[in-house]
């Protein structure tokens, strides 16, 4: 079963031995064939919250969620079930001193071809759409008319080779926040911001700007009714 793991920092950035850890944590499951793939993000503060109100793009600077926990990278892994993804995530050396957020991924997820490239190269000029919803919109139609538009947004930037790859993730009461205290792992339900808003679903996108970036994030249908977060994969 997929998971998303979302590597969630706190205010205080991470010692400097755990760069060194997650850098053994990422090789291990590599080895392990756990990870598929994953890669850091920008600071939040080169975050841009995208949404279209009244046919007008709308953006603000900074994360979706003002919280003192940031996500700081994310990891798509292969677990048999959800006890050896939090296993995973409690080995992780965030968990430590931030916390690590298990998501299971929708059904029907498959990594691609171009993602698995994406995975191995980790080119320079990649950015994250985090799909930020509050509940769903008003009747079945609507939703499912966004669930079309989603389809045809993807195509589209699939043929162009602009998405690498993407996904809904199950809904946010079926998180599980995982730190770990003194050397004993903790669990909490339910994702790592307690805020009205969860992340529903991701994209990773490829070989664009930043306007490029917030102008795709816009045209993604969800912007019409709820946000999208818009950031760039580290560069080193």
């Amino acid at each position: 079963m997929n998971y998303l793991l979302m590597i969630c920092a706190g205010e205080e950035r991470e010692p400097s031995p755990a760069r060194m850890g997650i850098e053994q944590w990422v090789q291990e499951a590599d080895r392990g064939g756990t990870r598929l793939l994953g890669r850091a993000l920008e600071d939040p503060q080169t975050a841009v919250t995208v949404r279209v109100r009244d046919g007008e793009t709308l953006t603000s600077d900074g994360p979706f969620a003002e919280c003192k926990e940031f996500i700081a990278g994310f990891d798509i892994v292969d677990c048999a079930d959800l006890d050896e993804a939090i296993e995973l995530a409690a080995n992780h050396p965030v968990a430590g001193f931030g916390i690590v957020e298990v998501r299971p991924l929708a059904d029907g997820f498959e990594l691609p071809a171009a993602a698995r490239e994406w995975a191995r190269s980790e080119p320079d000029d990649s950015w994250a759409l985090l799909m930020c919803v509050d509940g769903i919109p008003a009747g079945d139609e609507e939703e499912a008319a966004i669930r079309a538009a989603a389809r045809t947004w993807g195509e589209r930037l699939t043929e162009r080779g602009t998405l690498v790859t993407g996904h809904g993730l199950a809904h946010a009461d079926t998180a599980t926040s995982v730190r770990v205290s003194a050397g004993e792992t903790v669990l909490s339900d339910g994702p790592f911001a307690e805020t009205e808003e969860f992340i529903a679903g991701f994209a990773i996108l490829q070989g664009i700007n930043r306007d490029e970036a917030v102008r795709l994030a816009a045209e993604f249908p969800v912007a019409a009714y709820h946000r999208v977060e818009v950031r760039k994969f580290s560069d080193g």
